[in-house]
């Protein structure tokens, strides 16, 4: 029973408000699509699975302990996590955020939040600390990736200066691949960002002898630009137009689903030079 120096993210479903005061007054029972979307924040399942395969990112970077410390506790539409002060620990939760902002993603909602490094007392039902109270109070601060000067609250899971460091600091060379792939940077600030899931690659042949096909790469691309349309569908069909603050949110997350897009068309004008025959 005493605090520990831990990793700590606070993550908060966006919307949630309206969400709940549709359900309330909507003729037919919208309640589980609600309790489903909030499944999307995480699980504590997610600390079984740690103490029985170890790190699921960078599983031979260093650590404390087999099952990372990892702690997970959801109340209504916000869910706090922590993880132990190691390599392999950063980058796990680091994951487990980046992977609850692209489900929630897909269900059309979306996230912000925080993660910092501080003192906690976590347990299944119950946290209190400073780490946590920074990170809560950091959340509704975000403003990584803002358009304008004075714009706050941006949706973005952002990471806070003394991960930032420690990563930097960190020898581990999976861990700093891997940071790189799961977060932008915007300035001196940085975030999680999914969206970089969100692109094709392919390779013109391998060591195998795998032959490279240009027809099935096209689909492949196809399929992914497929996907991105539907994502930005959906985060348009969640938000109110009434609320113009909302609409500023949905807006960031449609620039950077955009943005994905146009590396799909790059990706085409790729393959398309590729099938030019040889003279």
């Amino acid at each position: 029973m005493k605090f520990h120096e831990k990793f700590i993210a606070f993550l908060d479903v966006l919307g949630f408000k309206a969400y709940v005061r549709s359900a309330e007054v909507s003729a037919g029972n919208s309640l589980p699509g609600i309790l489903e979307i909030l499944k999307k924040l995480g699980s504590a399942d997610e600390r079984d699975h740690f103490g029985q395969y170890g790190p699921t990112i960078c599983p031979d970077a260093p650590y404390l302990q087999k099952d990372l410390d990892f702690r997970f506790t959801q109340v209504s539409d916000c869910a706090v996590l922590s993880i132990e002060v190691s390599p392999a620990g950063v980058i796990n939760l680091i994951d487990q955020c980046r992977r609850a902002v692209f489900r929630l993603l897909q269900s059309g909602a979306m996230c912000r939040g925080y993660i910092t490094r501080g003192r906690i007392f976590h347990t299944e039902n119950q946290f209190i600390g400073s780490g946590y109270e920074e990170a809560y109070e950091k959340e509704a601060q975000v403003a990584v990736f803002k358009r304008e000067a004075d714009e706050r609250g941006t949706p973005f899971v952002e990471v806070a200066g003394s991960v930032l460091e420690y990563v930097t600091n960190c020898e581990d060379a999976c861990v700093k691949t891997m940071f790189k792939r799961m977060v932008r940077w915007d300035g001196d600030a940085a975030a999680v960002f999914p969206f970089k899931m969100l692109s094709h690659s392919f390779i013109l042949g391998d060591f195998l002898g795998h032959e490279f096909n240009a027809k099935r790469e096209r689909e492949s691309n196809r399929n992914m630009r497929l996907m991105i349309e539907k994502l930005i569908a959906g985060v348009r069909a969640s938000a109110d137009p009434a609320n113009p603050g909302a609409m500023r949110k949905t807006e960031h997350y449609i620039k950077a689903l955009e943005a994905q897009i146009e590396i799909c068309d790059g990706t085409d004008r790729v393959l398309d030079e590729l099938e030019i025959p040889w003279p």
